[in-house]
């Protein structure tokens, strides 16, 4: 019986057409007396569409299968008896904050670490026109045009381009910076102190990778920033590495020496890393692990005896940028970018693209503007015309060319830029996948954006548009990770420091410490460190008159465990 229900699935090979054609996202359930192996059944599907393309996944589960499926496909599957249902692969989403048109949300991890508590006393304007707060966030840029950020936004420097401009080319740094000071205007997101200044020091490229040494130079920045300008600083760092150098730890400490209190992601490979990540791990940082919605440590949170602090880290909403094209008639069209991958494994069709065991990333994607010309499927020189050289070249997704090959073929011929637009319902989510053992032997390809199927017809219709790539589409994302903790921490101590601002950077990392929730084991512990940070607990400890309660203001050396030493 099974073996006469298998042949039944072979049998439909025949019926399908040799022509590529557009493809819907579907999951197939089959009836039980059905047996077969999901890896077989490429082999019974159009030879035309490649793998990455099919995207065929075994759900064992309900004895089925999901996979990219055309028209024919799917009639010649229904036909053969032997499946219960097709439905296609419905999107689903968290249920978690989201913002509502015209109202503006709260974020769980602002109620969380207690700022709005403080928010009647201050959003990190200095009391009594103390030395203003700034915040430096060392990340990948921010963009400052964003209506969430541009208000609070004072400068800052480039250093992966060296350049004034440290325009966010990848959306993490823009995240980061809602967290600490979105806006309070009634709509989107708030931040946690939405009025401290902002400063963005760009160190991490369009992948989100960077070098030690601009690190380095970004805390040196802001230790000279200090001394032209003055007021309080904190130093925002949600990235680092596994590996500690004594030269980035003397720069580190050569900032705690100049009054700059530095908050640093704790890491996100626990249980495979022991430890902290650094810089998170030198002794003149304050360490934030993170926690969810429950206050539970997250399960990828870095955690040891040097951790000082958590805050809120899954699923956090805050302000987002994605990479856009835009036409000279005003349309904004949501596109993606490409990053490298490996090649799929031929024995495993359903596992995911392997990383690179090297670093590289594929060319920047923005500034890129020019009329357009279609090129087909990219496939071979033929579907380029001389007229793309110095434009962008327009492609459909299809026809069996990988899309690494697409943007290889359209730097062949001259084109600045290529946008692939999708052959099915949905955003195109590519990958550049490369047998290339070595950065430098990764062909050249044009710098990659994707776009969903309506928006690349909707061009087509348009062939005298002027289309531009950049980064700038604003949204609202959920983002998890210790990148995301870290910030609460930061937010919080500007409002800490606004309400004390004569105060120096170790009172406010102690009190911040001395005020913290307990969690897990009683009293400070290598999972949640102090515990939660509670701004308004440690605002109201530095100063308590501000909030009209008797409690004995720190304001100069604190005793017992400081902030910035480990072991003690």
């Amino acid at each position: 019986m099974k073996r006469a229900a298998f042949a039944a699935l072979l049998f439909i090979a025949p019926l399908i057409a040799f022509a590529s054609a557009p493809t819907q996202a579907v999951i197939v359930m089959t009836k039980p007396s059905t047996h077969f192996a999901a890896k077989s059944l490429s082999a019974m599907f159009d030879p035309n569409i490649s793998a990455d393309e099919r995207d065929l996944r075994e759900l064992p589960g309900i004895h089925g299968f999901a996979a990219n499926l055309t028209n024919d496909e799917i009639a010649a599957l229904k036909a053969s008896g032997t499946t219960i249902s097709i439905e296609p692969d419905l999107e689903r989403h968290a249920f978690a904050d989201s913002v509502t048109p015209g109202q503006q949300t709260t974020a769980y991890g602002v109620n969380a670490v207690n700022a709005p508590a403080v928010w009647p006393v201050t959003r990190g304007k200095s009391l009594a026109n103390g030395p203003a707060i700034h915040v430096a966030i060392i990340d990948t840029g921010i963009d400052y045009n964003y209506s969430e950020l541009s208000g609070v936004f004072k400068g800052g420097f480039n250093f992966v381009a060296r350049s004034g401009d440290p325009l966010d080319d990848n959306g993490h740094g823009t995240h980061v910076a809602g967290i600490i000071a979105a806006a309070n205007d009634g709509a989107g997101v708030v931040g946690v102190a939405s009025d401290v200044d902002i400063y963005s020091l760009k160190v991490l490229d369009t992948c989100g990778s960077g070098k030690t040494t601009d690190i380095m130079q970004a805390v040196q920045w802001v230790i000279d920033k200090k001394k032209e300008i003055g007021g309080n600083w904190i130093i925002n760092l949600s990235l680092g590495a596994q590996d500690r150098t004594d030269a980035e730890e003397a720069q580190f400490a050569s900032a705690a020496s100049a009054g700059i209190l530095v908050i640093a992601a704790s890491g996100n490979d626990y249980p495979n890393s022991t430890g902290l990540a650094y810089p998170a791990g030198y002794s003149t940082v304050v360490s934030v692990g993170a926690v969810d919605s429950t206050n539970k440590v997250a399960g990828f949170s870095q955690r040891g005896p040097d951790l000082k602090l958590v805050a809120p880290g899954s699923s956090v909403l805050s302000t987002f940028v994605t990479p856009l094209v835009s036409t000279n008639d005003g349309r904004k069209i949501a596109a993606l970018r490409a990053d490298y991958a490996g090649v799929p494994d031929p024995t495993d069709p359903n596992a995911p693209l392997p990383s690179l065991p090297f670093s590289a990333c594929p060319p920047n994607t923005t500034g890129i503007s020019s009329t357009f010309v279609s090129c087909g499927f990219g496939g071979t020189a033929a579907d380029f015309p001389a007229s793309v050289k110095g434009k962008i070249a327009l492609v459909s997704r299809g026809a069996g060319v990988t899309f690494i090959d697409k943007a290889a073929n359209a730097a062949k011929a001259g084109a600045i830029g290529i946008v692939v637009f999708n052959n099915v319902d949905g955003p195109l989510n590519a990958a550049l996948s490369t047998s290339a053992k070595t950065a430098a032997a990764i062909p050249a390809t044009a710098p990659f954006l994707g776009i969903t199927q309506a928006d690349g017809q909707a061009l087509l219709a348009t062939p005298n548009a002027i289309i531009t790539m950049s980064n700038g589409f604003e949204e609202f994302d959920l983002l998890s990770g210790t990148s995301m903790a870290s910030p609460h921490a930061v937010g919080a101590a500007a409002l800490v420091w606004a309400s004390s601002p004569n105060s120096t950077a170790t009172n406010v990392a102690t009190a911040l410490e001395q005020t913290a929730k307990d969690l897990g084991d009683p009293g400070n512990d290598a999972t949640y460190g102090f515990g939660l940070v509670n701004a308004y607990d440690a605002a109201k400890m530095l100063n308590p008159a501000a909030f009209g309660s008797g409690v004995t203001p720190v304001v100069g050396p604190v005793h017992g465990r400081m902030a910035g030493r480990r072991g003690h």
